[in-house]
């Protein structure tokens, strides 16, 4: 006989909704009840078997009272060991029960918010289902389901059992009895077999952190199960078989828990069960081990994870984990920490910090503390006081830390407070950090951090996954997946995809890819997008697939003919998981909701924003965005109110940069719009100067656009319909704005200052003078690109010809908006990546840093380049016909098929160049720095070395060569296809054929050529 809760209730004429609010110690005046009940039914503890008394209910009925049944079981606990001590075995059974109907209970929540589709069979409960349940006789008919709770109900757990389900926990006789169980209830409810299976494997993930979390708060009660699970100190309780839980019951054990310690090891085990995006599976399902290469070191490959656990052994140094998002920085932050939770503490107490969610206080310990999660129970700095146990710090993304009125100062100084909390010995500090943003840090600083560097899936790991992904979705769906990859070619090592092979080789892409391929979303027509050298083709594109299949809009390629079979909803996504996710409203709509969002989420400039209860956050793609409550401190007067928040961020930054560049891209195409006045003359919807300021300052003003989102902006404005949409005529609006930002005219207009209000509202730091130099540089970097796909050059400088509208020192201006921002904005993104194909015909680049520049097919006719520092830079194929470079430095740049004709290059420092190529007719090399063998090349290229000459020759050509010059000086880079080396004669000379971005396309056969190359607008 087992005792039911349920009809003890229904016996004494108490619903159970009427004790759903009971506070903890009303719950405890009903167990008191039971108990004495039991007690004249001699029934003992292992008659309680409360994960019985649900599963027999259906979900409909029950999902709601789990948690209730919890409590009230753990209420029962007390009450039973007050009036006996518990057995081991008698306690091992009750924790467990609680445990599991906890982890169920998240379970259930986690797949309710996700809307999944088996639930809509789940809750559906007949007027019958209804009326049972009001009279507590509804069970579900399942007839294996019956059997396997009668096993679980009529097993007695014995003591060896006990210690069994104690030690492995998730691989013991009685929780595989629970499972099974489960999974069969999970059937009956209207989940498919593997789904069910997923979601138990899933809840038995965190059973651990929730079995930890019983006993700590049990610890009185069920103190032999403490050493189980490193709680207190086990030394005063003897060893017995079948020994009384309550022998260690008076002593101070219990005293020595830290609560909320426990807690957050608890947090950190029950985080194993949160799906994978909107998956049935969890993170630990599919998570591989990863390697890294070590800074410095000639070592191949090693473990991550074994790297990681050496340097706690090094006490002085901060240790680095670095790699590009989608490599698994966070993924091995979670797995590491609650590994360490469970089987290093109390030598180790680990602490994950993610690093966009901290606030800059006046001390590092308050600036760590807030972006703890436990923070509002205990204060971080209190661990760190503390000798023993030495806290593992997981700061995760450096390259996230919030912006601060400092700027770049901020992330020098909270580094440097890392070292000095470092040295002192106590604790152990592991970073995480994108590539680029290490490069921010002082090199002196940065050599002194051991580092490991993440690399791409090797042969072993990929085979792992595979397993792994079989299990989770089916053999065939796993090697049809890696049959398709294979013979694409992308596993080999001369792939003719390399580009594409890197991307397999990212946990996320490849996750990514095997969810399109399994619901053939991806075929071979996307390999062809791989051909050029960038890989933004292919990323967008899956991208904009992932968004087809979340939300089956738009509608093309027809309906499938196939019939999904049963079984298979874990594989694809069904119109009803679609219908669940739109919840009645138009895709179109939701979608306009995801691009507002995400630009919040972009300019904030801290990953994350606050959705307040006075702006109602909308229903999120759970695949998009990751939600959970927050408190807000809003101020209202001269009082302080607490509003209930969701903190919203995406569920990946690889996703939101797709996002962000899918809302800017919309945001830039309303410059284009256009409709009738009220006289029937067609304008554009923002039609004045003012109006198209205040929207781009608005868009842009938040701080530099990635390279990344930069790409995916260009890409998705090449994809619009030509027949509402016109990237020359966006062009051409982008610079009419951009001449008056070189007059700064919408700086004295008070534009910026208008967007400053908006920004502040989502908290972002950024000040009027960083605003206005992001938009321009923003601005500058969409002109750039997009005058590089039309193949028109972009003239930042204006028209030479017309004095009014000519503004020389353009990129002297821009260099100093970039310094207000960083150092690293003209050196990382302008010089390599934007000058390139330039018409900067008669530009004054005095002063301007031009180190590694990469100025290829640029037009620098007449251009001023005295005294520049050109060290390393690409000039290959520039126009430089009359340009001054006197006294520059040109050491180590390519001059290749450059056009030098005409131009001054007194006293400029030609150190290691080769000449050969370089068109030299006229130039002059007087006092130049070059060798023998290279002055010997340059006579034959048509250079004079006498000031003299070359002055003599500027005056006889300056109606002629130099008026014919600056003519073809207004065209992009004509003189790629008339201009011959060295001095023979024109009539003599054949033509140099335009050789540069498409040299590549002779060696392609059988292949498609596209005209359009993403490396244009890198």
């Amino acid at each position: 006989m087992n005792l039911s809760i349920r009809q003890w209730l229904a016996e004494r004429q108490i619903e159970i909704s009427q004790i759903r609010e009971f506070s903890l110690g009303q719950l405890a005046g009903v167990a008191y009840r039971i108990v004495q009940d039991m007690e004249v039914k001699s029934l003992a503890p292992l008659d309680v078997c409360t994960l019985a008394e649900v599963l027999e209910l259906p979900l409909g009925s029950v999902w709601q009272d789990i948690k209730l049944i919890a409590r009230l079981t753990e209420s029962l606990l007390r009450s039973l060991s007050e009036k006996k001590a518990l057995k081991r075995n008698e306690g091992t059974w009750l924790a467990f029960h609680i445990a599991y109907l906890y982890a169920l209970y998240q379970i259930i929540q986690q797949e309710v918010s996700l809307k999944k589709p088996w639930l809509n069979r789940a809750m559906i409960s007949s007027q019958g289902e209804i009326l049972q349940e009001i009279i507590g006789k509804l069970s579900l008919q399942d007839v294996q389901l019956q059997g396997l709770l009668k096993t679980l109900t009529q097993g007695k757990l014995t003591d060896t059992q006990a210690e069994q389900a104690l030690s492995v926990v998730a691989d013991s006789l009685l929780v595989q009895q629970m499972n099974n169980a489960t999974i069969a209830w999970l059937i009956a409810n209207g989940a498919e077999d593997l789904e069910a299976k997923l979601l138990t494997q899933r809840l038995t993930h965190s059973l651990s952190g929730y079995l930890l979390k019983v006993v700590a708060e049990n610890a009185p009660q069920l103190a032999q199960l403490q050493k189980f699970f490193q709680l207190g100190s086990t030394s005063n309780i003897a060893p017995s078989e079948s020994g009384n839980l309550g022998a260690a019951k008076n002593s101070s054990v219990g005293d020595k828990i830290d609560l909320c310690r426990e807690n957050y090891r608890v947090f950190l085990l029950k985080n194993l069960s949160q799906p994978l995006f909107i998956e049935s599976f969890a993170l630990k399902d599919i998570y591989i081990t990863l390697k890294g290469l070590v800074v410095n070191t000639n070592t191949p490959s090693v473990d991550i994870k074994k790297w990681a656990q050496e340097q706690l052994a090094d006490s002085e140094n901060i240790a680095v984990i670095a790699a590009e998002p989608g490599y698994g920085k966070t993924s091995f932050c979670q797995i590491w920490a609650a590994e360490v939770a469970r089987e290093l503490y109390p030598n180790w107490m680990p602490v994950i910090i993610r690093l966009r969610d901290i606030k800059y206080g006046q001390t590092l310990a308050e600036t760590l503390n807030s972006g703890f999660a436990l923070n509002a129970q205990t204060n971080l700095s209190n661990w760190l006081e503390q000798e023993q146990p030495r806290c593992l710090l997981l700061l995760d993304g450096l390259d996230e830390l919030p912006a601060a009125n400092l700027g770049i100062r901020a992330k020098t100084i909270f580094i440097q407070q890392l070292m000095a909390l470092q040295a002192k010995g106590k604790h152990k500090i592991i970073l995480t950090s994108r590539k680029n943003a290490l490069e921010e840090i002082e090199p002196d600083i940065l050599s002194q951090l051991p580092q490991i560097i993440i690399q791409p899936l090797e042969q072993e790991q990929l085979k792992q996954w595979f397993q792994q992904w079989a299990m989770l979705q089916s053999l065939p769906v796993a090697q049809n997946f890696f049959t398709f990859l294979k013979q694409s070619g992308l596993f080999i090592s001369n792939s003719k995809f390399p580009e594409l092979s890197a991307l397999v080789r990212q946990p996320l892409l490849l996750y990514l890819l095997g969810i399109l391929h399994r619901d053939a979303l991806i075929d071979d027509e996307i390999w062809q997008l791989a051909q050029s050298p960038s890989t933004t083709k292919v990323v967008w594109e899956i991208y904009h697939r992932l968004s087809r299949w979340l939300l089956g809009y738009p509608v093309t390629g027809g309906i499938k003919t196939m019939l999904l079979r049963s079984g298979s909803a874990h594989i694809h996504r069904t119109q009803e998981a679609i219908a669940n996710l739109l919840s009645g409203c138009h895709p179109q709509d939701l979608l306009n909701q995801i691009q507002a969002i995400a630009l919040q989420i972009l300019h904030s400039d801290r990953y994350q924003i606050h959705l307040t209860e006075t702006s109602p956050p909308p229903t999120l793609p759970a695949f998009y965005f990751k939600t959970s409550p927050a408190a807000l401190s809003t101020q209202h007067s001269a009082t302080n109110t607490q509003h209930s928040a969701l903190l919203t961020e995406f569920s990946h930054p690889k996703l939101g940069e797709y996002l962000c560049a899918e809302a800017i891209a919309y945001q830039l195409k309303i410059l284009t719009q256009q409709q009738k006045d009220d006289y029937g003359i067609l304008i554009f919807a923002l039609d004045s100067p003012q109006s198209v300021a205040q929207h781009l300052y608005k868009l842009l003003g938040y701080g530099v656009l990635t390279t990344e989102i930069k790409q995916l902006v260009i890409e998705t404005l090449l994809h619009q319909p030509q027949s509402d949409f016109s990237l020359d005529l966006l062009l051409q609006r982008l610079e009419l704005f951009w001449r008056g930002y070189c007059q700064g005219r919408w700086l004295n207009e008070g534009i910026a200052h208008q967007a400053w209000n908006y920004f502040h509202t989502l908290g972002n730091p950024i000040n009027v003078e960083q605003i206005n130099a992001s938009v321009g540089i923003n601005v500058f970097l969409l002109l750039s690109a997009g005058y590089r796909f039309t193949k028109v050059a972009f003239s930042p400088c204006g028209n030479p010809q017309n004095v009014a509208e000519f503004y020389p020192e353009v990129l002297t201006m821009l260099m100093g908006k970039a310094a207000i921002l960083s150092h690293s904005v003209w050196l990382k993104r302008i010089l390599p990546q934007s000058l390139t194909q330039l018409n900067l015909s008669g530009a004054s680049l005095l002063q301007v840093m031009l180190v590694k520049a990469n100025l290829e097919q640029t037009n620098l006719i007449n251009a001023n380049l005295s005294y520049a520092n050109l060290t390393n830079a690409n000039l290959s194929y520039a126009n430089l016909t009359n340009a001054n470079l006197s006294y520059a430095n040109l050491t180590n740049a390519d001059l290749s098929y450059a056009n030098l004709t005409g131009a001054n290059l007194t006293g400029a420092n030609l150190s290691s160049i080769n000449l050969e190529n370089v068109n030299l007719v006229n130039a002059c090399l007087f006092d130049a720095i070059l060798t023998a063998a290279d002055r010997e090349i340059a006579t034959m290229n048509g250079a004079v070395f006498s000031l003299e000459q070359f002055y003599t020759l500027k005056k006889l050509l300056s109606q002629t060569s130099v008026m014919s010059s600056s003519d073809r000086g207004d065209q992009t880079a004509a003189w790629l296809s008339d201009t011959n080396i060295g001095t023979i004669d024109d009539s003599q000379a054949e033509p140099i054929t335009s050789v540069g971005l498409y040299d590549d396309d002779d060696d392609v056969e059988d292949e498609t050529v596209f005209s359009v190359n993403p490396s244009d607008y890198d």
